[in-house]
C-alpha cells in the first residue's frame, strides 16, 4: 500500500481524537500520524504521547488556527497521499483504503471527499459542494437551495440534486476529511494561512483544480460529530464563516466582493435575530423538556456493567437494555427497535465501524433517527454526538 500521512489538528478534544486515531489505525496501521495541538489546556499533548507513541505530536504554544497548523505538519509529511482529518471524526475500515485505491487508478484526481454522517446517521450536506461563485453563493444564502433541493440552479452549493450514494465530481472537499495527492499539495503550497478557521478548505480545493487536477466525492463513510453539534444557526458561527468567505471572494472574485459583503451584512443581521430567538425562547423550552432516551447496548456481555456505570452519569441516556451480539447488526437487533427507542450503543470490539455506519445511514434514510454511541473497552469511554462518558 502506498505511503499515507494523516494530519490532525487538535484543540481540547482528547477523547474524541483518541477514538479517531483508534479508527484510523484499525484501517491503516502503518500510516504516518502527525498531530498538531493548538495549545489545548486539557492535557491533550501528554495524553496523546502516552497513548499513541507511533504518532508525532507537535505542541504549539499558541492557537495557530486550522490552516497554519496543518501546514506545520504538512512540512513533515512523507506520504504519497495526505489525509487532513478532523479529530471529531470516526473513520470506517474501508474508507481510507478505498480512497487510496481510487487515487492509484485515477491519476487526474487531486483531492477526494467522502460521505460524512452526523452522529445519528444523517448525511452531512458539507460532504459535496460546488465552488461558491457569486451566483452559487447568492442562491445558497437566500435559502432557495434548501427550498428547492432538486434544482440544478438553486441547489448547486450542496449539489443536493445528485444521488449521494454515487461517486461524482465536486469542486470543494471538506477539511473534515480531505484526502489529497501529495503532488497536488506540492504544486499548490498547502493551505492559505490568511484563513484562521473556515474557508481554507474551499480555497485549497479551488487551487487544486486550478493546478490541473479534479476533485471527487466517493460514497465511503465517516462519522463527523461536531458537524451537527456545532451551532450553525448561531450568529458567532455565521460571522466567522462569512468573514472567511469574504477573504475568499477578495482573493478569487474581487470584482464581486463589495456586493458580496453587502449581502453578508444582511445575512448576519438575520442571524442575530434568529440567535436571540433561539437562545432566549427556544432554549428555555428545551431546558424544560425531558430529553432522556431509552437505549439499547449491543455487544459483549462482559462489557455491559462498565457501560451501565458510565450511563449512570449521563443526563441524556437512560440505563440501557442489553442485547448480546457481534458481527451482524441486523440479526442482533431483529425485533428490538420498538417504538420509543432513542439510542443504540455499540461495542466497537464486537462490530466493525463499516457495519455500524452503514446501519446508521440506512436507518436515517428510512427516516428513523437514533442517537448512536460507541464504546471501546480499550479506552473505557462511551462517546455519542452529545457527550463523552
Amino acid at each position: 500500500m502506498p505511503a499515507l500521512s494523516v494530519i490532525i489538528v487538535s484543540y481540547k478534544v482528547r477523547y474524541y481524537i483518541e477514538q479517531c486515531l483508534n479508527s484510523v489505525l484499525r484501517a491503516v496501521p502503518d500510516a504516518q500520524i502527525l498531530v498538531v495541538d493548538n495549545k489545548s489546556d486539557d492535557g491533550s499533548v501528554e495524553f496523546l504521547r502516552g497513548r499513541f507513541p507511533q504518532a508525532e505530536v507537535i505542541a504549539n504554544d499558541y492557537n495557530a488556527g486550522f490552516g497554519k497548523a496543518n501546514n506545520m505538519a504538512l512540512a513533515k509529511a512523507t506520504g504519497k497521499y495526505v489525509l487532513f482529518l478532523n479529530p471529531d471524526t470516526v473513520v470506517a475500515e474501508r474508507t481510507i483504503p478505498g480512497c487510496i485505491e481510487y487515487m492509484e487508478s485515477h491519476p487526474e484526481a487531486g483531492a477526494l471527499g467522502v460521505r460524512m454522517q452526523y452522529g445519528y446517521g444523517r448525511f452531512a450536506l458539507e460532504s459535496r459542494r460546488s465552488l461558491p461563485t457569486p451566483s452559487v453563493s447568492f442562491w445558497h444564502m437566500t435559502g432557495l437551495g434548501r427550498l428547492f433541493p432538486r434544482s440544478k440552479v438553486f441547489a448547486r452549493y450542496h449539489l443536493t440534486y445528485l444521488d449521494r450514494d454515487n461517486e461524482c465530481p465536486i469542486d470543494v472537499v471538506s477539511g473534515a476529511y480531505m484526502f489529497v495527492r501529495k503532488e497536488a499539495l506540492d504544486r499548490t503550497g498547502g493551505f492559505d494561512e490568511a484563513f484562521f478557521m473556515y474557508g481554507e478548505d474551499i480555497d485549497l480545493s479551488y487551487r487544486i483544480i486550478q493546478a490541473g487536477f479534479v476533485n471527487r466525492y466517493l460514497p465511503l463513510p465517516i462519522i463527523h460529530y461536531k458537524g451537527e453539534s456545532t451551532n450553525k444557526t448561531s450568529y458567532r458561527y455565521a460571522k466567522v464563516f462569512y468573514d472567511a468567505m469574504i477573504i475568499f471572494f477578495r482573493k478569487h472574485f474581487h470584482k464581486y466582493s463589495r456586493f458580496f459583503e453587502f449581502v453578508v451584512k444582511m445575512v448576519l443581521g438575520v442571524k442575530k435575530v434568529g440567535t436571540f430567538i433561539g437562545q432566549n425562547i427556544l432554549a428555555h423550552r428545551r431546558r424544560l423538556a425531558d430529553y432522556t432516551e431509552k437505549c439499547l447496548y449491543v455487544g459483549r456481555k462482559e462489557t455491559f456493567d462498565d457501560v451501565s456505570g458510565l450511563i449512570a452519569h449521563s443526563g441524556i441516556l437512560r440505563l440501557p437494555v442489553f442485547v448480546e451480539g457481534a458481527g451482524d447488526i441486523e440479526a442482533a437487533l431483529e425485533g428490538r427497535l420498538e417504538s420509543g427507542l432513542g439510542a443504540v450503543l455499540f461495542d466497537t470490539d464486537a462490530f466493525s465501524y463499516d457495519a455500524i455506519m452503514d446501519w446508521m445511514y440506512n436507518k436515517a434514510q428510512e427516516g428513523k433517527r437514533y442517537t448512536v454511541g460507541f464504546y471501546s473497552a480499550r479506552t473505557g469511554k462511551l462517546i455519542t454526538e452529545d457527550e463523552v462518558l
